[in-house]
């Protein structure tokens, strides 16, 4: 954020601090202070409950996973060549099966044996 400071702002807010200061009675000063004062008693023993030793032992256990992490014997990472091996090798399966399906869907054999067994074919489904 760019804050320029300008002297006559700087007056001006001191100014209506100072008017603010003067229309606050010292009753409510002082219940304003004890107010603070109690809330302040009362969020302290909250900060010392589990949140430092938890965040101790966290930090702890990463910094030991890191070191076990680096103390391990290096291993090479696999490669992509399987993936894309395996993905070639899917690629001419599909092409081998489209090949055999455009067999079947020119032979007129395959439309007898077809006909021939469609009443044992929709009482499979």
């Amino acid at each position: 954020m760019n804050r320029s400071h300008d002297p006559q702002d700087d007056a001006a807010l001191r100014a209506l601090y100072a008017q603010a200061q003067d229309t606050i009675t010292p009753a409510t000063t002082t219940r304003l202070h004890r107010a603070r004062h109690a809330a302040s008693q009362v969020s302290a023993p909250a900060r010392r409950g589990w949140g430092i030793p938890l965040a101790t032992g966290f930090a702890a256990v990463c910094a030991l996973a890191i070191g076990a992490r680096m103390l391990m014997p290096a291993t090479d990472a696999p490669t992509a060549t399987p993936v894309l091996a395996a993905a070639e090798s899917a690629a001419h399966i599909d092409e081998g099966v489209d090949e055999a399906l455009a067999g079947y869907d020119e032979s007129p054999d395959f439309y007898r044996w077809l006909a021939a067994n469609e009443s044992t074919l929709l009482a499979a489904e």
